[in-house]
């Protein structure tokens, strides 16, 4: 299973995952932008297993057109 397929099923098994998913394949470019500044902001010096995962979510969903992929693959859009 791939990254954007593990994400997908993770959002069927947790609503705010696909919740934070659906908000991001809605940002305009500006937004996605100024997000993933925030989101290396906030990781910066966090070292811990779970920042860790919680930052590649991010990373994956903010990366191209992850979010609408993911979406796609669970039928969202």
């Amino acid at each position: 299973m791939n990254d954007l397929e593990y994400i997908a099923q993770s959002c069927r098994d947790d609503e705010r995952l696909l919740n934070i998913v659906k908000d991001v394949a809605n940002m305009s470019g500006e937004e996605r932008e100024d997000f993933v500044k925030k989101v290396r902001q906030y990781f910066l010096g966090k070292n811990s297993e779970e920042d860790n995962n919680a930052y590649k979510f991010f990373k994956i969903i903010l990366e191209d057109e992850n979010a609408r992929k993911i979406l796609e693959i669970l039928g969202e859009k």
